[in-house]
């Protein structure tokens, strides 16, 4: 069975790109363009890796990391930005941010199917060896 990621990202064209890739890789793709979209699939289905865009219109996901964590415990999450035309700092600070916050992936913004294709892999192993864990353990 694919493994489930849930995208969001605020810009359709981009939105379709990122999960044809994502696609490509072997992935099912959700996509969504709020917040509010974002909360109401975690809250009806199960995601192998959340990906989000740091600037979703005037919001920052950043500052909502708990949120997606507690919906969504255990998986890991993908930051993407390419910043804002404005705030010239803003993609490397928001990277920055997201580091410390001790997300698993950044992606800044071009990526390309390679960068994907790794993040895929390392998501891969990381349920992989949780399924080893649960399967030692119920053999115990």
């Amino acid at each position: 069975m694919a493994r489930q990621v849930l995208i969001l990202e605020d810009s359709r064209t981009q939105a379709i790109i990122i999960s044809k890739m994502f696609q490509r890789a072997g992935y099912e793709a959700v996509c969504v363009t709020s917040m509010s979209e974002a909360l109401n699939q975690l809250s009806t289905q199960a995601f192998d890796l959340l990906v989000l865009d740091v600037f979703i219109e005037s919001h920052n996901t950043l500052d909502d990391l708990d949120i997606y964590r507690e919906l969504a415990p255990q998986v890991p999450i993908a930051i993407m930005t390419a910043g804002q035309i404005d705030n010239p700092d803003a993609g490397a600070t928001a990277l920055n941010k997201a580091r410390r916050a001790r997300v698993k992936f950044l992606l800044p913004k071009p990526f390309y199917f390679d960068d994907v294709k790794q993040v895929c892999g390392d998501v891969d192993a990381y349920w992989a060896q949780g399924e080893n864990v649960e399967a030692v353990t119920a053999a115990q």
